[in-house]
């Protein structure tokens, strides 16, 4: 962490100087959140900046930047489109580097830090800006991007989590990790995290809660009444045969600063204004501007009822492979949710692939968990390989990653990713050191 942070104060001496600033960011939660960091800092710095949230990172994107412009939650692997980039160029990331850039770079895999688990964009934004002035308020949006990536408060995050204690930035006591407050009842009945089998049913809910005789809002409860119902959950979890259920009860983050209380409740927000194509609303909500809150609920409460209704046909319709399972569908809506959802609470044996058909192209999802990871998983690379032989492109992390390949090659792609996650979960490879994707 000290070789991280040396660089990064190097970064954010570099970035101080500059006269002005693009800033190109990811547009779900941890780059939201990323881009919520840098925009904080520019603006307390006096620099003027400018600011885009996209989808992906790709030619459209690049074509006439000039710099300054860093990039956060992007960037490390695509050095080719990086280095198009005219002007200085920083490239702040958690995703595994492919190739070698030609810019200031930071991420945690080049310090010996997991970036899929122990550090997000946000954290290693965070690592800048906090020597750029006095921002250490600012450390509670590092730790949501880190809880929007779904990494646990380990290693570098667990440092940033105790200097955001100790700044007063977040509070953390014991509690239900739910992502919302409120009436127990109504909270369970829209709960996606954790997703149980009786959400949405208040008959099923009511009974389950009467059954416990449990009553209150949910950030209050406490001794007996917290035990007895976080215990419930985790058994419920348990018999659904989830991975999940040890999530229940633990460190309940609750934001001191910022627009939403409820840490978990900010990833929802965010990652429904993403969604949407709004995530402006979610970086204006990052710089704390409370008017934001009213449209980013209406966002989230919107695209919830996407979720459950994909969650439902991912139930439905679902099929398997020999090492993967996968849902095929036309303009999903939560795509990368529900397969993360899916892989969490409903088929945790098999890699989880959503194939979204939108406009010209395939949006590929992918999850994985801690056993599929232990057994050899990485989606990174599966999907870069699978997806470049039939002429798309992928990447991102060992549990989680995504891909776009041309409508058309579904199948192919299928049959590809599924030989190379025999290699992966099986040890099953050529002699030779050669498959048959990397021949194609």
């Amino acid at each position: 962490m000290k070789r991280l942070d040396k660089v990064a104060e190097a970064i954010a001496r570099s970035i101080r100087h500059c006269e002005h600033m693009r800033v190109i960011s990811h547009n779900d939660a941890d780059g939201i959140t990323s881009a919520g960091l840098i925009c904080h800092a520019l603006l307390r710095a006096g620099i003027p900046f400018q600011a885009t949230l996209v989808n992906r990172l790709d030619r459209s994107v690049i074509d006439g930047l000039t710099g300054p412009v860093v990039f956060c939650d992007m960037g490390s692997g695509k050095p080719d489109l990086i280095s198009l980039v005219q002007g200085e160029c920083f490239v702040l990331d958690h995703h595994r580097p492919v190739g070698t850039l030609d810019c200031m770079h930071l991420n945690p895999h080049l310090f010996g830090i997991d970036g899929a688990f122990e550090l997000s964009a946000a954290g290693t934004v965070y690592s800048v800006v906090r020597h750029m002035g006095d921002n250490a308020d600012l450390a509670g949006l590092a730790l949501v991007g880190a809880m929007g990536d779904r990494q646990a408060m380990i290693g570098a995050n667990r440092s940033i989590l105790e200097e955001a204690v100790a700044s007063g930035a977040v509070q953390v006591r014991a509690g239900l990790k739910l992502s919302e407050d409120g009436p127990v009842e109504d909270v369970l009945a829209r709960s996606i995290e954790p997703l149980l089998d009786f959400t949405g049913d208040r008959e099923k809910i009511k009974k389950f809660l009467d059954d416990l005789n449990i009553k209150g809002n949910t950030e209050s409860l406490a001794g007996d009444d917290l035990t007895k119902l976080a215990t419930a959950l985790t058994l419920k979890l348990i018999m659904q045969g989830s991975f999940a259920a040890d999530s229940i009860l633990g460190e309940v983050i609750r934001l001191r600063h910022e627009a939403v209380e409820n840490s978990l409740h900010m990833v929802q927000l965010l990652n429904a204004c993403g969604n949407r194509d709004l995530p402006g609303i979610g970086l204006t909500l990052c710089l704390r501007d409370h008017g934001a809150l009213l449209e980013a609920e209406r966002l989230a409460d919107e695209y919830k009822e996407h979720i459950l209704r994909e969650i439902n046909l991912l139930r439905e319709q679902s099929r398997q492979m020999n090492n993967l399972r996968y849902l095929k569908r036309v303009n999903m809506e939560a795509g990368a949710i529900v397969s993360g959802l899916g892989i969490r609470y409903l088929y945790t044996d098999l890699p989880l692939v959503t194939l979204n058909h939108k406009a010209d192209m395939i949006k590929i999802s992918a999850r994985g968990n801690k056993p599929l990871i232990a057994r050899g998983l990485d989606l990174s690379v599966a999907l870069r390989r699978a997806a470049e032989a039939v002429g798309g492109n992928g990447g991102g992390h060992t549990i989680a990653s995504g891909a776009s390949i041309p409508p058309g090659r579904e199948d192919e792609f299928l049959a590809l990713l599924d030989q190379i996650l025999d290699e992966q979960l099986n040890k099953r490879a050529d002699p030779s050191g050669q498959t048959a994707v990397d021949a194609a």
